[in-house]
């Protein structure tokens, strides 16, 4: 009997232990799920964002603070002209105002520079100049060009005889026969100033055709129109346009292939949608269809 007392005690020592063990093994399982789960929340905010206040015209002491609050950090990485403005405020950011990010997240900032920026312009980088080199002297000193007027005669088409900002003459071409003798001294202009320019149409100047803008972005527009040596006129929007440059153009005034003269503006109706009507471009043919077969321009000679 003693025997089989102790075989029993013994069986049931060890159910007893396997029983211990496996509760103790749940336990732990369920302990180490939880505090993996707690710590991926941690690391993760578990799906928690901050939203990004709006810091566009705010002084940068004062966006620091606000961002400290929301534990969110900030990179200055670029400056612009102040312009009429004070400097140190902040005029861009990205992420944008009311975007969710994480914490710790990096704002991108631009901020305007306590110093106003001005270049110096020359009566000879314009005067007397075509109009193409006029343009790239005036973006190489981070300015723009607005108006394009058109006067009767001369020799050269497209030749620069005056320039202003605002109807605020710059330079006007001088007039030797006059005494009038060209300055030497330049104008300093502030940074990103629009600058307007009279052109000479030229000796036996006829009216040019206005281009077909229908079914281009806008920005694309912009470029064949001032290419052609036309303005832009009015610009009328259809619906919530978010970005300009890339609305299409759906209707013009005047239309395509009617004549103007130069400098004339050419109104524009832009839209969201790609527009009915137009067809999209077919892609580039490439070699996978067959359309570039072997020996084309593309093969290298010997010794290359």
């Amino acid at each position: 009997m003693s025997k089989i007392r102790t075989f029993f005690s013994d069986l049931w020592y060890i159910r007893k232990t396997i029983l211990l063990n496996l509760v103790g093994g749940i336990v732990l399982t369920l302990v180490l799920i939880k505090v993996l789960m707690w710590a991926l929340s941690f690391y993760t905010l578990h799906g928690e964002s901050i939203e990004v206040p709006d810091l566009v015209n705010m002084k940068l002491e004062e966006a620091e603070k606000l961002l400290a609050t929301r534990k969110l950090d900030f990179v200055v990485n670029d400056s612009i002209c102040k312009g009429d403005g004070l400097g140190g405020l902040i005029k861009e950011q990205n992420p944008r105002p009311a975007f969710r990010v994480k914490e710790s997240r990096k704002i991108y900032l631009t901020i305007t520079r306590h110093s106003d920026c001005t270049v110096n312009l020359y009566y000879r980088q314009i005067i007397g100049r075509p109009r193409e080199y006029v343009v790239k002297q005036l973006e190489r000193s981070n300015l723009k060009v607005g108006k394009l007027t058109y006067r009767p005669g001369g020799k050269a088409e497209n030749t620069v005889v005056e320039a202003s900002i605002n109807g605020v003459p710059l330079f006007i071409e001088a007039d030797p026969r006059a005494g009038e003798k060209p300055p030497k001294e330049p104008k300093k202009i502030p940074q990103n100033a629009v600058v307007d320019l009279v052109l000479l149409e030229g000796i036996d100047a006829l009216p040019k055709y206005i281009p077909n803008l229908i079914c281009d972005t806008y920005g694309a527009a912009e470029f064949a129109v001032k290419g052609s040596q036309f303005n832009m006129g009015t610009i009328h929007l259809q619906g919530n346009i978010t970005d300009t440059l890339a609305a299409w153009v759906w209707k013009q005034s005047p239309p395509a292939g009617a004549s103007a003269t130069m400098g004339s503006g050419i109104d524009l109706w832009l839209m969201n949608e790609f527009p009915p009507g137009c067809e999209e471009e077919d892609p580039l043919p490439s070699d996978e269809d067959g359309s570039i077969e072997d020996g084309s321009i593309y093969e290298e000679e010997d010794g290359f």
